[in-house]
């Protein structure tokens, strides 16, 4: 558990500066309005900037839960399949957006800054090689206020986690700007762009592959996604199994037909294993974490029969 104080140092502070759409703020206390007892939040996507170790980061969108988020007074979980999607669509129009970050709230259980759990999450978040920026900005609604001021109604801190920096830090309000600036992609729009969703087999498979690959880079940081003309998307790494030893994967996705379809080889496969390679080079499967996990405990499953035959026999 992370008891560290936030620390705030005026050299950050004064090194980053953060533009934020004042549309985006509202539609985020929007959603804290609708969401007055449970932890709710979203995805910040926008734009930054980094000269002479000064960082400018410009909000310029807001991805809104999704449907399948789960939320608690003390939890929030995110629907990380709808926000890749949405944030595909946005990509496509404005090439040069990136994810910057999260907003979620407290204000509804009283914790006025980040929990532990947060800046473990986060801290992992901006370290991890997938992540494309070398920041991770983070807003918090900590408070809920009487008043007639829409800009007033809650009380919000920004955080900025740094790769490779084991600290985080708090920017000072001074160094915050709301700014007068429409959003690339509405709260509103991008619920209406889900419900007119059509299944083709290429918006099918994106959020099916967001969702493997956080299950596959949380679990199996051995095995990386790759992708090419010939083979198109595919994970290839490396598989270790109960006994230490380590077997390599190749997963192949195929999206030509209605639904994603998936595949599994192994490569340069023990004798123990080579019955469980054939077995599973006839298989298919409809993710590839799905894949993975069935590859994982079908050669668990043959190491731990040959160890119990070897043990009876001796």
């Amino acid at each position: 558990m992370w008891k560290r104080k936030i620390p705030v140092t005026s050299e950050l502070g004064a090194d980053i500066r953060i533009l934020f759409p004042e549309a985006g703020l509202s539609a985020i206390f929007d959603e804290c309005d609708r969401f007055d007892r449970d932890e709710t939040g979203g995805r910040l996507v926008g734009t930054y900037t980094e000269h002479g170790g000064k960082l400018t980061v410009q909000v310029t969108g807001i991805i809104e839960s999704g449907p399948q988020a789960k939320r608690s007074p003390v939890s929030f979980f995110q629907d990380g399949a709808y926000q890749e999607d949405v944030f595909r669509r946005i990509e496509s129009s404005h090439p040069e957006i990136e994810h910057l970050g999260n907003w979620h709230t407290h204000h509804v259980n009283g914790h006025p800054t980040l929990s532990g759990g947060d800046i473990e999450t986060y801290h992992r978040t901006v370290n991890h090689h997938q992540h494309n920026t070398p920041f991770f900005y983070a807003l918090l609604v900590t408070a809920k206020h009487r008043t007639t001021d829409p800009r007033r109604r809650y009380s919000i801190k920004h955080f900025v986690f740094r790769r490779g920096d084991k600290e985080f830090y708090e920017i000072p309000s001074r160094h915050v700007e709301i700014v007068e600036t429409p959003l690339v992609w509405p709260v509103s729009a991008s619920r209406a762009g889900h419900s007119d969703h059509t299944h083709d087999a290429g918006s099918s498979a994106l959020p099916a592959r967001a969702h493997d690959n956080d299950i596959i880079g949380e679990f199996y940081p051995g095995i990386r996604p790759f992708s090419s003309q010939k083979l198109g998307i595919y994970w290839r790494g490396s598989l270790e199994l109960l006994d230490g030893s380590k077997v390599q994967v190749v997963l192949l996705e195929d999206s030509t037909g209605h639904a994603p379809k998936h595949s599994v080889a192994l490569r340069d496969v023990p004798a123990a294993l080579q019955s469980v390679a054939d077995e599973l080079a006839q298989a298919e499967f409809p993710s590839a974490r799905a894949a993975l996990i069935v590859t994982e405990r079908s050669c668990n499953r043959a190491l731990y029969r040959r160890a119990h035959e070897q043990e009876r026999k001796s």
